[in-house]
């Protein structure tokens, strides 16, 4: 799955059963599993660099100096509950879906939004991921896999994703990559929430980089009916594509553009 190896070192006071668990996911991902010894954090580190997890009975976690991440659906678990109460989520509303439709989010990340949209799209759609940072990935790909909710319809909406790592520029430039009804782009780490604390241990791996015009032209050539863009200002793009529809809340620092597709 990852361009780096990545290693897997199971946390101090591991049981058999984690240890056997650690062994079996870290293996099937392709990852290197290795034996805790001991160590400390900073021990690991200095024998691996930072191309490792520490799998704990909440999965897989990136450990950094700045702290800790694991998965959690995060602002997903409250928009949720907004969509079971029938309120307007602005990013389904973007997606725009009447029938059954097939996403791939380019930019996954904490994966909140592909958990929305699998919870929330109409029965019988499809929800694909991509993201560039390989332990954001391992990490992400678990909970997709392996997170227990207490519905059973949102644990039923993380095993319909499939994450793969990877860089949302290959798959455009790619002339034979698959087709997906909708492309949906989330830039935002290029303007990150600066004192986030869920944000601040990876904000060195999550670097989607720019999403140009280029990018934005040949995802409307992939996508069969829209691309959806989610951003704080769309002053540059509205003036690049001046066809884009915006969606969100009045007082929503964050909104979603929508561009159309010839396809």
């Amino acid at each position: 799955m990852s361009r780096n190896t990545i290693y897997v070192v199971p946390s101090l006071k591991a049981k058999a059963a984690l240890l056997a668990e650690a062994t079996a996911w870290s293996q099937a991902m392709g990852f290197i599993p290795v034996a805790r010894r001991g160590r400390t954090t900073e021990q690991i580190r200095a024998d691996y660099g930072d191309d490792f997890l520490i799998y704990t009975s909440r999965g897989p976690q990136i450990v950094r100096r700045e702290g800790t991440y694991f998965f959690s659906l995060n602002m997903a678990e409250l928009r949720i509950q907004h969509i079971r109460h029938g309120v307007t989520d602005h990013f389904i509303e973007a997606l725009g879906a009447s029938g059954a439709v097939r996403l791939l989010d380019c930019t996954c990340g904490f994966g909140a939004d592909a958990i929305v949209a699998s919870f929330a799209l109409p029965q019988g759609s499809t929800v694909q991921a991509m993201e560039i940072a390989p332990l954001m990935a391992a990490v992400t790909s678990w909970g997709f896999s392996h997170f227990v909710h207490d519905h059973q319809d949102v644990t039923a909406a993380l095993r319909r994703i499939s994450l793969r790592c990877s860089d949302y520029r290959s798959y455009l430039q790619d002339a034979n990559s698959s087709a997906y009804d909708i492309l949906y782009f989330d830039p935002m780490f290029t303007r990150p929430v600066e004192t986030s604390c869920q944000f601040q241990p990876v904000r060195e791996l999550l670097d989607h980089g720019h999403l140009t015009a280029k990018n934005i032209e040949a995802a409307r050539a992939k996508a069969r009916k829209r691309v959806v863009i989610k951003g704080r200002d769309f002053r540059e793009l509205v003036k690049a594509f001046p066809e884009t529809r915006l969606y969100g809340g009045k007082y929503s620092r964050i909104g979603y553009a929508v561009l159309e597709c010839d396809t």
